[in-house]
């Protein structure tokens, strides 16, 4: 188990790879402009403050006691000379702006055969073989933990089958690599449902990761 941890690890993580072979890291979106982020200058109390505050504010039907601590973190924030509304309105671009490279390709990549290591993460079954998959950096994904970003998870096509003897052991998978984007239910117990992805692979081959 411990190799397979740390074979996780590095399908995410390593960059060095041979030309027709992909890390994660080139699947994600190049030259994006950047958005400022104000909450990396900030504390861990006022980011705790921050996210108890918003918290608050979403909620219903506070009682008095729930009103005043609302009250007393809007005014330790203040005495910090924190803009609160500033703070939770680049809060919301933020997260607009993540949700969106999420679901941006490279498109500096060119439609070609490509191979790409990866766990495996069942979406269809034919008797005993997997036909269809998602290929994921890390292994449990869409399962025993949220589905990665779009373009983390490539949709595979596997007509002939794969025998699936382990969701912790890692492979490569090689073929053709397009840009489409796919939604999916993953078919296994605990399974995420309308996975969405937005690359995908046919006409590949499977070899076992060294």
């Amino acid at each position: 188990m411990k190799k397979y941890l740390l074979a996780g690890l590095v399908l995410l993580a390593s960059s060095n790879v041979s030309a027709d072979q992909l890390s994660w890291e080139q699947l994600l979106p190049v030259n994006v402009p950047q958005i400022e982020d104000p909450f990396v200058k900030l504390t861990d109390q006022q980011l705790f403050e921050l996210g108890s505050l918003a918290r608050y504010r979403d909620s219903q039907n506070l009682n008095d006691q729930q009103k005043q601590t609302m009250k007393e973190l809007e005014d330790s924030l203040k005495a910090d000379n924190l803009d609160i509304e500033w703070l939770f309105k680049k809060r919301e671009e933020i997260t607009e702006h993540r949700r969106m490279l999420a679901s941006m390709p490279n498109a500096t990549l060119t439609e070609d055969t490509y191979e790409i290591p990866g766990f495996v993460t069942p979406v269809e079954f034919n008797n005993d073989v997997v036909t269809k998959f998602f290929l994921v950096p890390t292994m449990g994904a869409c399962i025993h933990t949220p589905p990665p970003p779009a373009n983390q998870i490539v949709l595979v096509d596997y007509p002939k089958g794969l025998k699936l003897t382990s969701l912790y052991e890692p492979i490569w998978v090689k073929g053709d690599l397009h840009v489409k984007k796919t939604k999916a239910d993953v078919s296994y117990s605990d399974g995420a449902a309308n996975v969405e992805t937005i690359y995908q692979m046919d006409d590949v081959s499977i070899r076992p990761y060294r």
